[in-house]
């Protein structure tokens, strides 16, 4: 028997501690391997025809659906892009905006617009040179919502869509100055406008009418040279086959606005809008923007050159005659 008590306790202790050190050991080394899942590899083929390489070319096969309001069936369907019954006559019991500029179009050119005025009204000493800017910028928002306010299907932001327009008409009429007074104007009308994009509501700054009059809600001048920036850019856009393929979405946007804007110009009260030559000009160009369109449907980049060569004519047969 060992006469030492001490040593037996330092062998006790030393065997206990060297197991639980090896044991720590152990499960270290066990936590430290982790088996991970290895990173996939994607070759171009493993994405080919999940995603469509161009929307109008690859993604619009077959015939157009029918373009019906709620409640409307095939054999009642408004009158709309190419459609044989339709007409070019503005009336008082129907719209054809909707067969003229989609809503997805309208939505688009808004936000837009409102991108162009955060840089446009900035500050007043910028304002006080470049008002011309914000002033076509709100006569197009005014013309817009004037659409959104007549269009006979659902499109963004219409229930605010009377307060908004007679807020951008004003704002329009009041940026044809430089002013500090013009300017604070346009500034909470930019921020009702980004508002209401986000989400919100617009800040109803005074009554609207119950019936448009377009020679108020637009002046033809702004309207003109927008319609010069959707001229020059479909020529552009149509430059060459390659060129057309790749806008082909711009091109669509721009032939939508170029009939919108051309059927406005026909309105009652507009200017020139009672000579028969102005009107007979305004729907030789709405009628080639529709075949631009459905060029770009049907992906016919010939078809769409001759339709925008067409839209060249026109305003500038226009012009020569209405300086």
């Amino acid at each position: 028997m060992c006469r030492e008590p001490w040593i037996v306790w330092f062998l006790i202790f030393s065997t206990f501690a060297g197991g639980t050190i090896a044991a720590k050991q152990v499960q270290e080394r066990k936590s430290r391997k982790v088996n991970r899942v290895k990173r996939p590899k994607f070759s171009e083929k493993d994405w080919d025809g999940i995603y469509f390489k161009n929307l109008f070319k690859d993604g619009l096969v077959g015939p157009r659906p029918a373009q019906l309001m709620p409640g409307a069936t095939a054999s009642n369907k408004p009158t709309g892009f190419g459609s044989s019954e339709e007409s070019s006559e503005p009336t008082e019991t129907s719209s054809q905006w909707h067969g003229l500029v989609s809503a997805t179009t309208i939505e688009d050119e808004v936000k837009a617009i409102q991108k162009r005025l955060g840089m446009e009204v900035t500050t007043p000493v910028k304002f006080k040179s470049e008002y011309s800017k914000a002033h076509q910028s709100f006569s197009m928002l005014s013309m817009l919502f004037g659409i959104v306010r007549e269009y006979d299907s659902e499109v963004r932001w219409k229930r605010f869509a009377s307060e908004a327009q007679i807020s951008f008409e004003r704002a329009a009429a009041n940026s044809r100055v430089g002013t500090i007074q013009a300017y604070e104007s346009c500034k909470r009308r930019k921020a009702d406008l980004e508002e209401m994009i986000r989400g919100g509501n617009f800040n109803e700054s005074e009554k609207a009418p119950e019936e448009l009059d377009w020679s108020a809600v637009i002046d033809r001048s702004p309207i003109m040279k927008r319609l010069q920036v959707s001229k020059d850019l479909l020529k552009q856009l149509s430059s060459n086959e390659k060129e057309f393929s790749d806008g082909t979405e711009k091109i669509f946007h721009e032939s939508e606005l170029v009939a919108a804007m051309g059927y406005a110009l026909m309105m009652e009260n507009m200017t020139d809008a009672d000579d028969d030559g102005y009107l007979d000009l305004a729907k030789s160009m709405i009628a080639a923007a529709k075949q631009t369109k459905n060029a770009c449907l049907n992906q016919d980049y010939e078809s769409a050159a001759t339709a925008i060569n067409l839209i060249d004519q026109s305003c500038n047969n226009c012009h020569d005659e209405w300086k």
